[in-house]
């Protein structure tokens, strides 16, 4: 392949060698950026893809943890001493991206991490202005001090290393669910389960496997976006930097987590919004005047967003309904967490070692479901700009799914089966878990390609779509082994 005149080239050849058994090849321009390939083959040795990641490097002069708090991008930082001089690195950071072996996508690749780049290279600059920070871009450093970063022996990891997450692409190494019958531990790839419900009348082994999946998928460098009910199973912990983060049950291992629930102002982007099943979340019927006038606001501020608050205390709306606005209002200001309706959802996907989780919780049913309806379909509104993918890119893991997707017909419910429905084309999976078949959205069950059910409070029996059925003693969660 010729990659000396790809995008942001001529490209060289700087560094070469084998990463954890992989073969590994580092190029650099005269800018100085630098660009890492790594090449994936299958079980023969043949190539099969390649993960590909690109930097640009500075020079900072200053405090660069001051300028890495000041960035939303993924960054590296090296430190150098030199005859009592010390010099400090910033690396910032495009991918990683998994592509095939064709030139064309390769160039495209890096075509788009380089203007990816080029944008966070002017965030850089202002981060680093308001704070007075000096920084030069590697190409304007003296030779002598430029190469000071790759005579760094961790920078083969950390370019490397800290970037490839497998089971983010579909070659995701298996990972242990228990024992079976024989004894021999059982190991699946979470990609088997990309689209898996979880049935049985033992809500213990049914919690379970469900936390076990979420464990998988988050070792794997897969980001998993939980919906449940039940707040109380948090628990705050400190990571390294003193970030509260909030814990699903997996504490101990230290996965990276943010939280996303309601707040006094329940903001809806009413470019997504599914109209009856707003009018159903906050109590008015699709034949009432209350919500003709509702629909008409909608339209009047099509492609803005509007708080609940403003849609419950419409001036048309009838007094019945004004007295249940202010009502419901009340609820939701002195009730709900804060933030619902702030957060990035790009950030949701983030991946690194390992997967982020993003945790939405509420204790009641109506707002749950309306919490995870705009949730999803901000997350659709995403991915669907990514394009369509056949990889694995995030999970939506739901919890008691007889409560957030039941089989009774609701506008809610339908809004949110539907936008799994089409998540699936972008790469976004799900697990849900419920007593029964019967109790979940027919079209979940009809979506699905794994089925797991319990046989008792520590076995489950598992029927992937490649594999015969097979019974798996499940093993302990990692939050109990981890103290």
């Amino acid at each position: 392949m010729d990659i000396l005149r790809l995008p942001y080239g001529p490209w060289k050849p700087l560094l070469s060698g084998k990463y954890e058994g992989y073969e590994v090849t580092i190029y650099q321009n005269p800018d100085h950026d630098l660009f890492s390939v790594l090449v994936d083959t299958d079980e023969d040795g043949n190539p099969k893809g390649l993960v590909v990641i690109m930097y640009k490097i500075f020079l900072v002069d200053g405090p660069v943890v001051d300028i890495m708090k000041g960035l939303k991008t993924r960054t590296i930082a090296i430190t150098k001493k030199r005859e009592g001089d010390i010099y400090q690195f910033l690396l910032l950071e495009g991918g990683p991206k998994y592509i095939g072996l064709s030139r064309e996508e390769l160039a495209e690749t890096l075509s788009r991490l380089g203007n990816l780049l080029h944008k966070d290279s002017t965030l850089l600059r202002n981060v680093a202005k308001t704070l007075g920070i000096g920084i030069t871009a590697l190409r304007d450093v003296p030779k002598s001090i430029a190469a000071l970063v790759l005579a760094e022996p961790a920078v083969i990891p950390n370019l490397v290393g800290c970037v490839y997450g497998p089971a983010m692409f579909e070659f995701a190494k298996p990972l242990p669910l228990g024992r079976g019958r024989d004894g021999d531990i059982i190991k699946e790839s979470i990609v088997e389960f990309g689209r898996t419900v979880i049935f049985g009348e033992h809500s213990v082994a049914r919690k379970i496997f469900f936390r076990i999946l979420i464990e998988n998928t988050l070792l794997s460098g897969i980001p998993a976006i939980i919906i449940t009910k039940n707040s109380k199973k948090y628990e705050k912990m400190n990571e390294p930097g003193d970030h509260e983060v909030l814990s699903y049950g997996i504490s101990p291992v230290g996965f990276p987590r943010r939280i996303w629930s309601l707040g006094e102002n329940y903001f809806i982007d009413l470019n997504f919004v599914d109209h009856a099943a707003l009018a159903e979340t906050i109590g008015v019927s699709t034949s009432q005047k209350a919500f003709l006038a509702i629909s008409e606001e909608i339209k009047a501020k099509r492609g803005s967003i509007i708080t609940l608050r403003d849609i419950l205390l419409l001036k048309k709306q009838e007094k019945f309904h004004n007295v249940r606005a202010k009502r419901i209002t009340e609820e939701v200001m002195t009730e709900r967490p804060k933030d619902f309706g702030q957060n990035n959802v790009a950030g949701l996907l983030t991946v690194g070692d390992v997967g982020s989780a993003t945790v939405l919780s509420v204790e009641d049913d109506m707002w749950t479901k309306a919490a995870a309806q705009s949730l999803l379909a901000k997350l659709l509104q995403y991915v669907s700009k990514r394009g369509k993918s056949k990889k694995l890119r995030a999970v939506v893991f739901i919890e008691d799914a007889d409560r957030i997707t039941p089989r009774v017909k609701s506008s809610v419910t339908q809004s949110i089966v539907d936008t799994i429905a089409e998540l699936k084309d972008y790469g976004v999976g799900f697990v849900v878990e419920a007593p029964d078949e019967a109790s979940v959205h027919k079209t979940i069950v009809e979506l699905s390609e794994t089925i797991v059910r319990t046989v008792n409070d520590d076995e489950v029996g598992v029927r992937l779509l490649t594999k015969r059925p097979y019974r798996v003693k499940l093993r302990p969660l990692a939050s109990n082994l981890i103290v």
